[in-house]
């Protein structure tokens, strides 16, 4: 049974999913790619501590997004599926990306896969 505090964080998420989705869903020219990223990241996240808390294995606040997906593949082999390398700056501090320019929609576009990913491995799970 899913507790009510996990089920608002994976509408929450599930919102902040639509939200980068309907971001990305925009004329190129207008795109707030950060913004895009920034609500994929969090609702990854959130989704994946969800999943974890669930299974009684919740994750410290400070665990990084790979990190929480390495942890989530140990209770379900279908998170190592994701395409994690879409998301080259997924551990990155204030977008440190070592040179890459992670912030263009094509490159936005590619996490927004992996957050979807996610969100039906949680969801087929868990609903």
């Amino acid at each position: 049974m899913i507790s009510n505090g996990n089920m608002s964080k994976l509408q929450t998420a599930y919102t902040g999913l639509l939200n980068a989705q309907a971001e990305l869903n925009r004329p190129h020219e207008d795109v707030v790619t950060l913004s895009a990223c920034q609500a994929m990241r969090s609702s990854m996240r959130m989704m994946m501590e969800a999943y974890l808390s669930i299974h009684d294995a919740p994750a410290s606040d400070e665990a990084s997004i790979s990190e929480l997906a390495e942890m989530c593949s140990r209770r379900n082999s279908a998170f190592a599926k994701v395409a994690m390398s879409n998301l080259d700056c997924r551990d990155a501090q204030h977008c440190d990306c070592d040179g890459k320019y992670c912030l263009s929609v094509t490159h936005v576009s590619g996490c927004l896969v992996a957050a979807h990913q996610v969100k039906e491995i949680v969801w087929k799970e868990l609903m």
